[in-house]
């Protein structure tokens, strides 16, 4: 968990990372999330973090993983869990899709997808507004899957496509993209989140 110094209580992230990867190789975009007023919350998942022998199947399972990691954190002052955004990179894009199931937690009210791809589950409940990032020419999920995902996606939804964009270069400050796709992300979050009752700064 990353949150901001203030101490008080604020609306959530939940992110999730790619396969082989781990929580801390995003900080520093987390960082710009927590900086905008969110506590950002993102698990290593059990079979697929960078520590583990990663088992791809488990990604379909990473839903109720995080939604679990969300009850987890009932009681604590800290969290609105009745504002929550799913944000996701590679097979976390996927595991934030994949939340968006009939019956999803009640409090998320928004979703961004980078470089994921469709759910194996079926979207359903309230209508989340989403956001998917995807470079085009990425060489691990193509700019298709994305595609297809956001066209399966019967809910308010926006496509940003990076120019010459790999597979998630551009969540690196070094990237030239970088600039443009975290500020993109952060004004979207804080947009959703102004307009469902709650937000940062």
């Amino acid at each position: 968990m990353w949150s901001p110094a203030d101490g008080g209580r604020h609306p959530v992230v939940l992110f999730s990372h790619g396969l082989g990867g781990l929580p801390s190789q995003f900080a520093p975009i987390a960082a710009t999330w927590v900086a905008a007023g969110f506590v950002v919350v993102a698990p290593a998942y059990p079979h697929t973090n960078g520590k583990t022998k990663v088992n791809s199947a488990d990604v379909r399972r990473q839903p109720a993983d995080a939604e679990f990691v969300l009850r987890s954190l009932r009681g604590d002052p800290s969290v609105d869990l009745g504002h929550v955004a799913a944000i996701g990179f590679s097979a976390g894009g996927t595991t934030t899709l994949g939340l968006l199931h009939p019956g999803h937690w009640s409090g998320l009210v928004a979703a961004v997808s980078i470089a994921g791809r469709r759910p194996s589950s079926a979207f359903g409940g309230k209508p989340v507004p989403v956001l998917f990032v995807h470079g085009d020419q990425d060489p691990t999920v193509p700019l298709a899957a994305g595609r297809a995902a956001y066209k399966a996606l019967p809910w308010p939804k926006t496509f940003v496509t990076v120019p010459g964009g790999h597979h998630g270069d551009y969540l690196n400050p070094g990237n030239p993209e970088y600039p443009r796709i975290s500020q993109t992300i952060r004004a979207f979050l804080l947009r959703t989140f102004t307009q469902s009752g709650a937000g940062g700064h």
